[in-house]
């Protein structure tokens, strides 16, 4: 089973069959459909294969789980039809199973799983079992393989040639990319399936210091941030959101209201359409959905850097009874890798130098820039390079990205206890004058975090404080 780097497992979708709830891999899961009247006849059924599904072009087994579950002929609408065909996917093999109901995703912790088959009879499906986080209740493991490798033997034994299916792979299907469709303030929303980490009843929740309109909520014995989306999506009123979305990315999440999860669907890599990066917006790709209605493709990368507060997803707060003040020091707003606000009093100088001027030094030293007669090292901290080279490799210590960065480079000139060093970063974006942003203190694991609230009439952004020597060992 694939597990996330802290150890929890990859989100699986959960179905309910009769009485039966069982989780499948999201990962596995292409889309959910709507069950046709009738499948297409075999010459002969073999197993739990019920018939042919045409998806795409292509013919998809459609296979029955209640089969496993004592269930088979109970149908979620009393005469032993199911309403749902979810369509897998492993590698090169597709096939479908019938569901009765398709219910939010859910994150499981390792330590929730349990093995309770041990033996390698390839006829079962379900060797382990879950007890879900928050309600308690038990979820059946689908074995993704094991049911790809029956729905082969049967369809060979039912004298189905399914070779289209791996022959046309290239066809598109490949190319795509797993969404979770969920309405949220009166929108349909696409997630990437892989950014989200479970879909949860809406914690109590209290608002976050600052008037950013972000709120806080415990989740998983921590803190986490709750967006505000009416904001987000620009209206003046918000509609009640029963769920919250638990978007991750590495260690920080993020809770996005919402008002229920429509469906799983893959769509094609390369879609045309609007993007909207207004400050203080929801970062996302507007396209129009095969049935006419706007569909927005939520870019979570983007939304991660306008909130630092993903960082707060085990933090508390810094104090009892702490409150945000005012700013009193002007700051310096940089997009490194992300936007963070350094104070002005670590700053020498902000400079824009030719990119020729930043000289890679030999034998993978850093590179240098001459700054007021003297040769200073330079830091590079921007997003596009990275520490990779396109291709994926590592870039070499003393190497500038060239190949991504074309005209001017944005220097910040930084004092160390040593000698001045220039932090290469992507944009200067703004400078914060005293008095001007909320700013507030939250306490995460034994490091305090302090974060700017600027609120303007476009909206509210959110800037965690960095000093100049934790950048400097970013990329040390």
């Amino acid at each position: 089973m694939a597990t996330h780097a802290d150890g929890a497992l990859a989100p699986h979708v959960v179905v309910q069959i009769g009485a039966a709830r069982i989780g499948i891999p999201a990962d596995s899961v292409v889309r959910a459909l709507s069950a046709p009247e009738q499948y297409t006849a075999l010459p002969r059924r073999q197993g739990a294969l019920l018939g042919m599904l045409a998806v795409e072009g292509l013919p998809v087994p459609v296979i029955d789980l209640a089969c496993w579950v004592a269930l088979a002929g109970v149908g979620a609408d009393g005469n032993g039809r199911r309403t749902r065909v979810v369509l897998l996917r492993a590698g090169e093999r597709m096939a479908a199973v019938q569901v009765d109901v398709l219910e939010p995703l859910a994150a499981l912790p390792a330590s929730a799983v349990m093995r309770l088959c041990h033996d390698d009879d390839p006829q079962q499906l379900f060797h382990s079992a879950a007890v879900l986080p928050d309600s308690g209740e038990l979820l059946a493991l689908l074995e993704v393989d094991n049911l790809f490798d029956l729905a082969y033997s049967w369809c060979v034994a039912a004298g189905v040639d399914s070779s289209p299916v791996l022959e046309q792979q290239d066809s598109g299907v490949d190319d795509g990319h797993t969404w979770a469709l969920v309405e949220a303030g009166g929108e349909c929303l696409a997630l990437s399936a892989d950014d989200v980490a479970e879909v949860t009843a809406m914690p109590e929740h209290e608002a976050f210091p600052g008037g950013s309109g972000v709120a806080l909520c415990q989740w998983r014995g921590g803190h986490l941030a709750v967006l505000p989306l009416a904001r987000l999506l620009g209206s003046d009123t918000s509609s009640p959101a029963p769920l919250l979305a638990v978007l991750r990315r590495g260690e920080h999440a993020l809770g996005l209201p919402i008002q229920s999860v429509q469906e799983l669907r893959q769509l094609p890599a390369g879609l045309q359409g609007v993007r909207n990066d207004a400050p203080g917006r929801l970062p996302c790709l507007t396209v129009t959905g095969d049935d006419g209605v706007p569909l927005r493709l939520v870019d979570t990368e983007a939304l991660f850097a306008m909130h630092p507060e993903a960082a707060l997803n085990l933090a508390t707060p810094a104090g009892a009874g702490s409150v945000a003040r005012r700013n009193e020091q002007t700051y310096v707003v940089l997009d490194a890798g992300g936007k963070l606000a350094l104070p002005i009093d670590a700053c020498e100088e902000v400079l824009h130098v030719a990119q020729e001027e930043c000289v890679p030094a030999p034998g993978g030293a850093e590179a240098t820039v001459n700054w007021r007669g003297a040769t200073i090292a330079v830091r590079d901290l921007r997003k596009a390079s990275a520490g990779t080279t396109a291709g994926g490799g590592a870039t070499p210590a003393g190497t500038m990205a060239t190949s991504t960065r074309r005209g001017k480079v944005a220097l910040v000139v930084v004092r160390t206890d040593a000698a001045p060093v220039a932090l290469a970063v992507d944009q200067v974006v703004s400078m914060i004058t005293p008095g001007g942003a909320e700013l507030t203190r939250m306490q995460r694991g034994g490091e305090a975090v302090e974060l700017l609230i600027l609120n303007e009439e476009s909206g509210s952004s959110t800037y965690r404080i960095a000093d100049a020597a934790t950048l400097l060992q970013r990329r040390a």
